[in-house]
């Protein structure tokens, strides 16, 4: 008892606590542990999931965030004595009718810019060509480097070229025109067959209301506590997005608008398509803008043949982006909705990898949304606080 190696913990100050301390810490690390074995599973089961089940969740997402923009304007006709199902279907069928007006008039449009496209570029590079013919390019010793390093490849590339042509030409068979109507035909059948069940899903989740969100209270427990603590969140979440999908939906529509109508002073033609494709593809960030960009200005190029009127048309959507789509919405949108650019892009990469084109579109959405649900649970705000602008 006498040795002095021995110590008495008890008798120091405060050596209860610590003794706690180390009991919690070693309870915890097998949680911890456990968690981030989940976590690692869960990132490489998710996306094969996603990707195997686009067909399924694809237009439940686009319902669900239909659900939310609209959810508005339901309600407010609620408010008024109209039974929801009436309220419900007036609101579906008026974005039905203006959809299907402003894609009619779209797509005589979209004919001719798509043909007109190819020729924008063919004499755009006709422009520059000449342009670097005549000795004024920055890049014509370059140009000329190129030509000589191809000159002494190309005899060996003649001779590749004259045994492989035969041979490449024989074993590539024509493609017959039954199969590309038939594979035309079927993907315009999925494309209407999921557009007739994103229709109806977004239907009855406005006509439910907050009907799945009662369920799910019901079914959490019959703790009172933790029942109102998910019904606080959800009630937070369904506001949030309720907000930030209605001001998104108003702020591409106003985009587009104004992009339709510069162009029109500017005597653009296919003013009207170019404000229905801002409209849609400004949903992307910063990579939509820049598409009808650039888009804009060769066609602009085309018909005015001169760089000045087709910087000038460009100069329309980039700035209704950049001052409505950035700055305006930005502005209204809350701070809870907001995140970051690294975390755009990534989300656009890994949505756009998953989904496609679809991926690209419903990308923000959905991080917006997981977003705003991250800030609502205690241990999940250092997450969003991370995705956050």
């Amino acid at each position: 008892m006498n040795d002095p190696q021995v110590v008495d913990i008890s008798a120091r100050p405060g050596a209860a606590d610590e003794v706690e301390e180390r009991a919690q810490t070693l309870v915890v690390r097998v949680p911890e542990a456990r968690t981030v074995a989940l976590v690692a599973l869960a990132t490489v089961v998710v996306p094969f999931a996603l990707y195997a089940g686009a067909a399924f969740f694809i237009p439940l997402f686009v319902s669900l965030f239909a659900s939310y923009a609209l959810s508005p304007i339901v309600n407010g006709m609620e408010r008024w004595r109209v039974p929801r199902g009436i309220g419900a279907a007036i609101t579906l069928f008026l974005v039905l009718t203006l959809a299907g007006v402003c894609l009619e008039r779209a797509v005589s449009g979209a004919t001719e810019v798509l043909d007109e496209l190819p020729q924008a570029v063919q004499k755009l590079r006709y422009a520059i060509a000449a342009w670097q013919r005549d000795g004024h390019g920055p890049l014509k010793q370059v140009s000329k480097a190129a030509a000589e390093l191809q000159m002494l490849a190309g005899a060996t590339a003649g001779a590749s070229a004259k045994v492989d042509s035969p041979a490449s030409s024989a074993a590539v068979p024509a493609t017959e025109p039954k199969a590309l109507v038939m594979a035309g035909t079927l993907g315009m059948a999925i494309f209407v067959g999921q557009l007739v069940v994103v229709i109806f899903l977004t239907y009855f989740i406005l006509v439910a209301g907050d009907l799945f969100r009662r369920r799910l209270i019901q079914a959490i427990g019959p703790s009172l506590t933790v029942r109102k603590k998910a019904l606080q969140i959800l009630r937070e979440v369904h506001r949030v997005s309720q907000r930030y999908f209605a001001l998104v939906l108003a702020m591409n529509v106003l985009v587009g608008i104004c992009t339709g109508v510069g162009l029109y002073f500017l005597g653009v033609r296919h003013h009207l398509f170019w404000g229905i494709a801002m409209a849609i593809l400004h949903t992307i960030p910063y990579l939509g803008a820049a598409a009808v960009t650039c888009a804009v200005a060769l066609t602009a190029y085309m018909q005015f043949e001169g760089f000045v009127p087709a910087l000038t048309a460009a100069a329309v959507p980039l700035a209704a982006a950049v001052l409505i789509g950035f700055w305006l919405q930005t502005a209204l949108m809350g701070r809870a909705a907001r995140m970051n650019a690294v975390v755009v892009f990534i989300a656009l990469l890994f949505w756009g990898m998953v989904w496609g084109g679809w991926g690209l579109l419903l990308a923000i959405p959905i991080m917006a949304s997981v977003r705003i649900l991250f800030g609502e649970i205690e241990r999940l705000k250092p997450l969003a606080l991370l995705m956050g602008d």
